[in-house]
């Protein structure tokens, strides 16, 4: 299938690893241009390094911190610069540390929304008019599963997510009429860095083996594992491509079932 994403253009945060890293790589083997930001200058020029050897790809780096709008300033300035429009947005930079609403103090709250909610909020604010200006575009928000599975010891994360959510689907109905189409993907428990962490953690404290301790995770999830970052990779090319045209406005979860309501 022709995704139709020859030529085009994006951004995508947080690009130097997991879910983003993935996304890349998806995009650049679909011939699109891209301005790749995270805050580990050394690991995106190695990422850009690795499209450029595997596709042909044009891939900038662009190491910045999304939690201040001076940083947001400096990725689309750059990315303008080096792609001249912008076709597509991916936000997924940030991940919020957990703690209960008695246990994690007011700077940490400040400093995880800096990121992923005011992140996402500025540079989509940055790249909306852009799209307006060029006919289209699409903006793809990556979102966590706890927007909608509150958890007491992750009262920040949740509400951060929620939040995104919803900015999601408001921004499918002011996006719509300028052909702006707004997704979100909510993805469950991925083997990330940060999974693979959790795992190992679990594992030493519960005295199991970390394959033992997944599958202890992952008992009650239909498919009974953890996904891969490719799998919610895919679902971001398809929502960036053509074929995508008729969906707007949706949160679609890659968790393998493990969302009980949506």
């Amino acid at each position: 299938m022709d995704f139709g994403l020859k030529g085009k253009t994006g951004i995508i945060t947080g690009a130097s690893q997991g879910i983003g890293e993935a996304i890349v790589h998806a995009l650049a083997a679909e011939g699109m241009r891209l301005v790749l930001c995270a805050r580990n200058g050394q690991r995106l020029a190695a990422v850009a390094a690795d499209l450029a050897v595997g596709y042909g790809a044009e891939a900038f780096p662009v190491a910045t911190d999304l939690s201040s709008q001076q940083g947001v300033d400096t990725l689309v300035r750059e990315a303008v610069a080096k792609l001249g429009c912008i076709d597509v947005l991916v936000n997924n930079a940030g991940a919020i540390r957990g703690g209960s609403l008695l246990s994690k103090p007011d700077a940490e709250w400040h400093e995880d929304w800096a990121l992923k909610v005011f992140g996402y909020v500025r540079l989509t604010r940055a790249v909306f008019p852009l799209m307006q200006a060029a006919g289209g575009g699409r903006i793809i928000n990556i979102i966590g599963q706890a927007g909608r599975q509150p958890k007491a010891d992750y009262l920040a994360g949740g509400g951060a997510n929620a939040a995104i959510m919803n900015m999601t689907k408001a921004l499918g109905d002011e996006g719509g009429p300028h052909n702006i189409l707004v997704n979100g993907i909510s993805p469950g428990p991925i083997r990330t860095q940060r999974w693979q962490s959790l795992m190992a953690r679990s594992a030493q404290e519960s005295g199991k083996t970390v394959a033992e301790a997944e599958a202890q995770w992952m008992a009650n999830n239909p498919l009974r594992r953890a996904g891969n970052p490719e799998e919610v990779a895919a679902l971001a090319a398809f929502l960036a491509s053509r074929q995508a045209s008729y969906i707007n406005g949706a949160i679609i979860p890659v968790d393998g079932g493990d969302q009980r309501c949506i």
